[in-house]
C-alpha cells in the first residue's frame, strides 16, 4: 500500500496545559474541526472522559464521510489518537499531537498523521497529502482561535447554484506561493485600489484564482475591482456558479474555499470550462471588525 506521512504545526498564545484540554477534548472538537465547519450539519457522537484512553467521537455526514477518532494514550507531551475513515473509503491512520510549553503562555501543537491508500489509488498519494496537509493548516488556525479566544467567531454557509451577472474589472495578475499568498495579496490589492480609484462601480473587490496548483502549493491569481466597462482590463462573464459565504476573518478563507470544492465534487457539478473560481469582498476590513468580514466564494459550473 503506498504509505504517507503529514505533519503541520501552529503557535497558540495560551499555556501548554489550557492547548492540550482542547485537543483530548473530543467534546469540543467540532468548534474547531476543519471538516465540522464545512458540515456543521453533520452527525456527532462523542463517548468516554476527556483525555482518558478510549475517549472517542464518531461522525456521518453527507459531504465529510464518516469514520471515527479514539484516544489511544497519553505520553508525555504527545496524545495518540487512531483514525477510521469508513466513508468515502476504508482506511486506518495513527495521528499524534505534541503538544510543547514555549514559555509560561505560549505553546506549539504539531499535529501529524501516518496513513496509506489502497494500492490502486498510488497516484493520489500526492494530492491526499498537499489536501489533508491544508486541511491540517486550516485546523490549526481554528484551534489557535479557539484556545486563545474561547470561541470561533467565523462562519460558513453553502448557498447552493446562482446566476451571477458579467463583471467588469481592473486588475492586476500576481503568482505566489500559498505560505505567502496573505502578504502578496496586500501589494497587489495596493496598487489595484491606487489605480481604480475613482473609477470603482462596487463597494467591494475580489480574486479570480487563475491557476491553484495543490501539490506546488504555488497560486496565480488576479486581484481586482469592479470599474465601469470603458475603464476595465477584464471581464467574468455572466455565469451559474456554486456560492459560499463566509463571515469571519479573513485568516479563515480556506474554509469557505474547502466546502465549496468538496460541495462540488459531492453534487459532480462540473466546472466551467472558460470561467476561473473567484471570491469578492463586500466590506472594508478597516471600516469593520475581522468577524463582520463578508466574502463571496463562486465556483462557475457548466449548464
Amino acid at each position: 500500500m503506498p504509505v504517507f506521512q503529514i505533519e503541520k504545526s501552529i503557535e497558540i498564545n495560551a499555556p501548554a496545559e489550557q492547548t492540550r484540554q482542547a485537543i483530548q477534548n473530543y467534546n469540543v472538537w467540532h468548534i474547531w474541526s476543519p471538516w465540522f465547519c464545512m458540515e456543521p450539519s453533520a452527525s456527532l457522537t462523542v463517548e468516554g472522559n476527556a483525555a482518558e484512553p478510549g475517549h472517542a467521537y464518531s461522525w456521518q455526514g453527507d459531504m465529510i464521510g464518516a469514520g471515527s477518532m479514539e484516544l489511544a494514550s497519553t505520553n508525555g507531551d504527545t496524545d495518540h489518537m487512531n483514525l477510521t475513515f469508513l466513508k468515502p473509503f476504508k482506511s486506518k491512520a495513527s495521528v499524534r499531537f505534541q503538544t510543547t510549553a514555549i514559555d509560561n503562555t505560549t505553546s506549539r501543537v504539531t499535529w501529524q498523521m501516518d496513513s496509506s491508500l489502497p494500492f490502486f489509488m498510488f497516484f493520489m498519494v500526492g494530492t491526499m497529502k498537499a489536501m489533508i496537509g491544508m486541511d491540517y493548516e486550516r485546523g490549526l488556525k481554528l484551534l489557535k482561535e479557539y484556545v486563545e479566544t474561547g470561541a470561533v467567531t467565523s462562519s460558513t454557509t453553502i448557498d447552493g447554484i446562482v446566476d451571477v451577472r458579467a463583471l467588469h474589472y481592473h486588475g492586476l495578475e500576481t503568482e505566489t506561493g500559498m505560505a505567502d499568498i496573505a502578504e502578496s495579496m496586500h501589494r497587489a490589492f495596493g496598487e489595484v485600489m491606487k489605480t481604480a480609484q475613482g473609477k470603482t462601480t462596487e463597494h467591494y473587490c475580489g480574486a479570480i484564482y487563475n491557476d491553484m496548483n495543490i501539490k506546488t502549493q504555488h497560486c496565480r491569481y488576479t486581484a481586482f475591482a469592479p470599474v465601469a466597462r470603458e475603464h476595465a482590463s477584464g471581464t467574468i462573464g455572466g455565469c451559474r456558479a456554486l456560492k459560499v459565504v463566509h463571515t469571519g476573518s479573513y485568516h479563515h478563507l480556506g474554509n469557505p474555499w474547502a466546502t465549496a470544492y468538496t460541495c462540488q465534487r459531492h453534487e459532480k457539478l462540473r466546472p466551467h470550462k472558460k470561467i476561473k473560481p473567484f471570491e469578492l469582498y463586500l466590506n472594508d476590513p478597516d471600516k469593520v471588525a475581522a468577524k463582520d468580514l463578508i466574502t463571496e466564494v463562486y465556483i462557475p459550473v457548466a449548464g
